[in-house]
């Protein structure tokens, strides 16, 4: 198997990692404490992991050689879930210990994710790039379908600590899939230090760089500011985000409102799942022949109306297909911002530009989901009102982007041009 496809297929199996970890942690504490809140607390290490690593994490990823910090944050994820797996087989262990070791995990993740984005961008060029995105995008909806249905077969057949066992294998399984790649990269021996003769290989992690992660934080952030089309582009990630904030109201919307049994909850919710792989499919399909701007913009559009069409909704089968609908459209947006900043942010400055730029999509989603709870409640536990709002936001706001920057600079943007798309890639 080529190295590139060798990748991804660990990639998959990373993600759905991910993907049980979002139930099996939160179960364990529930398990152990019968405690909502520290349950939900349990559930949210990767927000926690953004709020203590998104700083650090794109300034080191820059300086060292990203590959290698993939290779450590699988390992940190692998042992983590062993020492769960064990505080498990040996009952009493501290709950406070379990969501420090929950919290290290999240943390890991957040610098795996952004040096996640310069090897991909090391390995494909073209329109192999954005498929490899799609692909991701793909695995890592479908994960979060099929990580928590697996973790529950898996508790309620093996018990708890299998759960956790299999969680870390996925992460030795991306931990080896991606070794056997950073050895078949041109030019690079794995061996104690970086080939700085080759430009994929920046110097290893030094005393100095520890010293000026502030100093180099900034230097991406002034970047993503003062880059007209790197800034448009996060913008309108986080107006999604920011509008998609909404979608957090589905089960309620559909338990409270459209009085629908548990089973037909369930049906609305995974309606989005299903349809964000599916966004993701298509971005990797359609996107190499489309404009990536206006593929965008389209996405940004039909994610509105998938909003307009949930506040709409008669019924559960509705807001299903509307979950749908958004989902995906947002996926498009997600898939094609995400090669596009691959594509135009320099090397040198690409792990800091992605790790600010989630970062600060991270807090716009968190800040959608606390105002569309707040206006829901004001206005008598109705959210439909909130539905077309955000639709109406999200269709303002996109064609604002479009006036103000991004209008200008459609034609002449052209990442996807012939001589990347033939550009040589490893396999």
């Amino acid at each position: 198997m080529g190295g590139s496809r060798l990748f991804l297929c660990g990639q998959a199996i990373s993600l759905l990692g991910d993907g049980l970890a979002v139930l099996a942690v939160p179960l364990l504490v529930l398990q152990l404490t019968g405690s909502p809140v520290l349950s939900a607390l349990a559930a949210a290490p990767r927000v926690i992991g953004y709020l203590i690593g998104g700083l650090p994490a794109g300034p080191l990823v820059d300086r060292a050689d990203p590959w290698r910090i993939l290779l450590a944050a699988d390992a940190v994820r692998m042992v983590v879930f062993l020492l769960l797996a064990a505080a498990v087989a040996v009952h009493g262990c501290p709950v406070a210990a379990i969501l420090a070791l929950a919290c290290v995990a999240g943390v890991a993740g957040v610098f795996f994710e952004t040096a996640l984005a310069v090897a991909v961008r090391d390995l494909y060029a073209g329109p192999r790039l954005l498929r490899a995105n799609g692909f991701l995008e793909t695995s890592g909806q479908l994960s979060l379908v099929l990580g928590p249905a697996a973790v529950g077969v898996l508790v309620a057949a093996e018990g708890q600590e299998a759960a956790l066992l299999t969680n870390a294998g996925t992460f030795a399984v991306s931990l080896i899939t991606v070794w056997r790649t950073y050895r078949q990269l041109p030019n690079t021996e794995f061996t104690g230090t970086a080939e700085t003769s080759d430009p994929k290989r920046p110097a290893a992690l030094g005393a100095g760089v520890l010293g000026s992660v502030g100093s180099e934080f900034w230097t991406g952030l002034r970047y993503l500011v003062t880059s007209s089309v790197v800034a448009a582009i996060t913008l309108l990630q986080a107006v999604t985000a920011l509008g998609l904030g909404a979608e957090t109201l589905i089960p309620f919307f559909a338990r409270e409102r459209l009085g629908a049994s548990a089973v037909l909850v369930g049906l609305a919710v995974a309606g989005g799942g299903l349809g964000g792989a599916l966004g993701a499919l298509i971005a990797a399909a359609v996107g190499p022949r489309r404009s990536p701007i206006l593929l965008c913009l389209t996405g940004m559009l039909l994610t509105a109306v998938g909003l307009a069409l949930a506040g709409l909704a008669p019924g559960v089968l509705w807001l299903a297909v509307a979950n749908a609908l958004l989902a995906g459209a947002s996926m498009v947006v997600v898939v094609v911002v995400r090669t596009l900043r691959q594509q135009v942010v320099p090397r040198e400055l690409l792990g800091r530009v992605t790790s600010t730029a989630r970062s600060l999509v991270l807090a716009a989603a968190a800040a959608g989901t606390l105002l569309t709870g707040l206006l829901t409640r004001l206005d008598g536990d109705d959210p439909r009102p909130v539905f077309l709002g955000a639709a109406v936001f999200v269709a303002v706001s996109t064609a604002s982007v479009w006036v103000g920057v991004l209008g200008r600079t459609a034609r002449r943007l052209d990442v996807f041009d012939r001589s990347n798309q033939c550009a040589p890639t490893s396999s």
